[in-house]
């Protein structure tokens, strides 16, 4: 059984954002997590913030492959600031959140890095990068809620505050285990 799931982030150059497709693709297969679209040090990181972070939440990873495509695919990509993105788009991909959800994720933006515990940490940036996101037509905005009160100045922008990857879980449908819901409970 394989999956596709779509979410968005901005990387910045400079000051200036960029809107990037954050794409996974989930298949059978030997275990994998392959990150494609010029990604710097940081983003490549992500791989093991996102998997810490989800083994956290009570996913186990099993027999499947896992390809994340950042579009466009010639920007570089920087930063820690995918994680989020990254960690949904995974979950969707893999069945893990309901299909209904799948609309939702890609018509927002998400801004914040993983920590392994699966807190949700603000990233530099966050103001040019939820301006960029407003500016393209994407409105709703996830960013790590020690950065929200920055992305709230941001006019047009409807910002939803993140302590924990699994209060977003919950959000879009998905389920967590009882260890997961305990943690998710202390970050609030």
């Amino acid at each position: 059984m394989s999956g596709l799931a779509r979410t968005l982030a901005v990387t910045l150059t400079g000051l200036t954002g960029h809107i990037v497709e954050v794409e996974a693709h989930c298949a059978p297969g030997l275990p994998a997590f392959t990150l494609v679209g010029l990604p710097d040090a940081a983003v490549r990181e992500s791989r093991e913030r996102v998997r810490a972070a989800l083994s956290t939440c009570g996913v186990t990873w099993g027999e499947r492959r896992l390809t994340v495509n950042l579009s466009p695919a010639d920007l570089p990509k920087t930063g820690t600031g995918f994680d989020v993105s990254l960690a949904l788009a995974v979950l969707a991909a893999r069945g893990e959140l309901p299909r209904r959800a799948l609309a939702s994720l890609a018509g927002a933006v998400f801004i914040g890095e993983l920590g392994l515990d699966a807190s949700v940490r603000p990233v530099r940036g966050v103001l040019p990068a939820v301006h960029a996101a407003v500016a393209a037509g994407f409105t709703e905005i996830v960013v790590a809620a020690g950065g929200a009160a920055e992305a709230a100045l941001v006019p047009g922008a409807t910002i939803t505050a993140a302590a924990h990857v699994g209060e977003l879980v919950l959000r879009y449908g998905g389920q967590l285990s009882g260890p997961a819901l305990e943690l998710v409970r202390r970050a609030q």
